[in-house]
């Protein structure tokens, strides 16, 4: 694994400025270096835009009590287009552009999903609460009880030194006893 990441690390920089100069002796070296400002700039766009609004689809489903397994995989599929678009390179915006894409972020997740199966485990749980419980909890009605307990006033610290007593005011009782100090 370690000669693989390594093997990457300098082949893909290597293929990437070989793609620039395959790119700039077709085009021209300024719209080559205005290709990569704008794939930078559409991918900063994107991040933004679309962060929040998966952000906004996995908090719903939460809300809906649903597994946010779509929702959570989209939105690590266009965050990770999003940062290879901003990446200053053709091949690392091309994969940014791949995962972008609804359907190929599909073939994406089926693919993650058919390789890495065997390695989630689905378990099945139940709610404590009925829905009537979990909504009467939200709409803010409690339920009603009485806790028995008993109130204690204290008057002297753990070492035994006596408590300051408040002032009439605004200073809480740490200033008081700061400034006592």
């Amino acid at each position: 694994m370690f000669v693989f990441i390594l093997a990457l690390l300098i082949i893909w920089p290597i293929a990437e400025l070989f793609v620039m100069v395959q790119v700039t002796d077709m085009i021209g070296f300024f719209w080559m270096l205005f290709l990569l400002f704008a794939s930078a700039v559409s991918g900063i766009l994107i991040l933004r835009h679309r962060g929040r609004a998966h952000w906004r689809r996995f908090r719903g489903a939460l809300d809906e009590r649903r597994p946010p397994a779509k929702e959570a995989f989209d939105g690590v599929m266009i965050t990770s287009g999003a940062l290879l678009l901003i990446i200053p390179g053709f091949i690392t915006s091309a994969l940014g552009l791949f995962l972008l894409f609804p359907p190929t972020r599909w073939l994406v997740r089926l693919a993650a999903m058919t390789l890495f199966a065997s390695k989630f485990k689905v378990a099945a749980t139940t709610a404590t609460w009925s829905n009537a419980g979990y909504n009467r909890y939200r709409a803010g009605r409690r339920p009603d009880y009485d806790v028995e307990g008993e109130a204690v006033d204290v008057t002297e610290r753990p070492d035994g030194e006596p408590l300051p007593q408040l002032r009439s005011g605004t200073e809480s009782s740490e200033d008081q006893v700061d400034r006592n100090t």
